[in-house]
């Protein structure tokens, strides 16, 4: 039976390789046609019968209108349908054929004019194309006198209606620049991009325009003709959209932005009396961060492979020297993610005029997040641990920049948004007393103190993402303040619970201790009571996840 069906399936096999693949244009996704190009697209159709056709291969060319259903049968067609190569035999595997796009439109309506000008299309837009499909049909004999029917198809759409003008249009106002926020004018439609025209108030756009964009919304900081814009000026803002189909729109309403004078943060700060100018003055601090390069690279000496841990575990146990009895060996490396919420008190800078820092921020302290690496020097026992290492950090605060036109000592607050970074780099000496957390599996708790050099980086940016200037008084919005640090904490054994887990973990990772920690630290960044430095002292308690090795 098995060779039985083995030979009908043979005698109804097509003779010839039964396969078809088709692009128009060179692509296989689709054709868009607009009222730009309507009457002069050529569209180029090649199909591939995929092998070598056979005598009794025949092809044919078909334009179909969506839902027809033509393109999957060997029925003639009905107008408004379209026969453009009827059936004929193949004269070669690759073959082509080109037609004006206007064959394609396919409309049921007939208003007596070319195709392109049927007001039936002239009235679609992109939110509601005419669809039609241009369609190759591959028809091969089986040995039994059958046939078989190969089809490829690409979609060919149709909108010649340009697409609705944006409306809602919001202008926020920044100093030098304007946010522009709008709607379509129709969601259904199919919007490629938007050119926004940005000029002075009183004349029309007579160039290209000052940004094309995809979104709904932008940042602009000149006019149409490359002028930065200035304070207090108006400008017309006008915008087109573009659909995919190249339709374009009629201009939006013009509305009036007018950009206001703002200070940043660095810049009230400035406004307001601040003495830090920015900018690096000395090697000092270079020398620091050289120092905690080295310690750090002499971690990362101490490293040996890891075993079968998660993704994470394996990372940090690179670091880690490998365990190769249940004994472990003396502790060497520390590692601690730390977080705490961080509000420098940068209004404590005597001469302040006020409170530029809250002025901008308000109330907000943000997380800092701090990486420390310890190497364990010393286990002076029962003392406990001696650890050297070096932390580096991230925190940001965003807030809103001050209206220079605020009356003195009420400041408002713009539109514009202002940014301030901090990455502090330090040195650290840390003394664990964890003699007995040792001796006593089960003992919880690791009590320590933390004292060390810092030295952070600030960076303040304005309303557009740029780092601020203060061209009035002199500065550069970004510099170095030296100081120190000093921590006690407290550490949870995390061992202490299921000393069995922990001794596997032990085993199978290189990891020999795992706590959770609290500190209250003090943060002391005041270029040690220096003038000329942006005051970043906290105090604040820090919770953090520490693993030894």
């Amino acid at each position: 039976m098995r060779i039985v069906g083995l030979a009908l399936a043979a005698a109804l096999a097509p003779l010839a390789a039964s396969g078809v693949t088709l692009t128009v244009n060179n692509t296989s996704s689709g054709i868009l046609v607009g009222g730009g190009n309507c009457k002069s697209l050529q569209l180029v159709i090649r199909w591939d019968l995929q092998g070598t056709p056979a005598n009794s291969d025949r092809v044919r060319v078909l334009g179909a209108r969506s839902g027809s259903g033509v393109c999957g049968t060997t029925n003639a067609t009905t107008p408004p349908d379209d026969t453009i190569v009827d059936e004929q035999p193949p004269t070669s595997q690759v073959d082509s054929v080109t037609i004006p796009a206007q064959r394609m439109v396919l409309s049921t309506s007939d208003a007596g004019v070319e195709p392109c000008d049927d007001p039936d299309v002239r009235s679609r837009s992109s939110a509601n194309p005419l669809n039609n499909t241009l369609c190759v049909q591959l028809i091969s004999s089986t040995t039994l006198g059958g046939q078989t029917l190969t089809t490829a198809s690409v979609p060919i759409k149709f909108a010649l209606a340009p697409p609705f003008p944006p409306d809602n249009i919001m202008i926020t106002p920044g100093d030098s620049h304007l946010k522009i926020s709008w709607s379509p004018g129709d969601p259904a439609e199919t919007i490629a991009t938007y050119d926004l025209h940005v000029v002075p108030e009183g004349e029309q756009p007579d160039g290209g325009p000052v940004a094309e964009t995809s979104a709904t919304n932008t940042d602009v900081k000149t006019t149409d003709h490359g002028d930065r814009l200035e304070n207090d000026a108006g400008y017309a803002i006008t915008i087109i959209a573009n659909d995919t189909y190249g339709n374009f729109s009629d201009s939006s309403d013009e509305v009036i932005g007018v950009p206001v004078a703002s200070a940043d943060f660095y810049n009230h700060y400035r406004d307001l009396g601040g003495d830090a100018t920015g900018g690096c003055k000395s090697g000092g601090g270079s020398a620091l961060i050289a120092v905690a390069a080295l310690a750090v690279a002499l971690l990362l000496r101490r490293r040996a492979k890891a075993r079968n841990g998660a993704a994470l575990v394996a990372a940090l146990a690179v670091l880690a020297p490998e365990a190769r009895a249940e004994d472990p060996a003396p502790r060497r490396i520390l590692i601690a993610f730390k977080i705490d919420r961080y509000d420098p008190k940068v209004d404590s800078e005597s001469g302040l005029l006020g409170q530029p820092y809250h002025d901008v921020f308000g109330p907000r302290a943000p997380g800092r997040y701090q990486l420390e690496f310890d190497w364990e020097v010393a286990h002076p026992h029962p003392m406990g641990s001696l650890l050297v290492g070096a932390t580096v950090g991230f925190w940001q605060n965003r807030g809103k920049a001050i209206l220079r036109s605020s009356p003195p000592g009420a400041p408002v607050q713009s539109e514009d948004t202002t940014t301030l970074n901090i990455f502090p780099f330090g040195l650290i000496l840390t003394w664990r007393f964890d003699y007995l957390a040792d001796r006593w599996e089960r003992f919880p708790f690791v009590p320590y103190a933390q004292i060390g050099l810092m030295r952070a980086l600030w960076n303040s940016y304005n309303g557009t993402g740029d780092l601020s200037y203060d061209h009035v008084n002199g500065g550069k919005g970004s510099g170095w303040t030296n100081g120190w640090t000093s921590a006690l904490g407290v550490a949870l054994n995390l061992n202490s619970i299921d000393p069995g887990l922990a001794r596997e973990a032990y085993l199978d990772t290189g990891i020999q201790r795992t706590s959770l920690f609290a500190e209250y630290g003090w943060t002391n960044l005041d270029g040690f009571g220096k003038q000329g430095v942006l005051i970043l002292t906290d105090r604040a308690w820090r919770f953090g996840l520490a693993v030894e090795f």
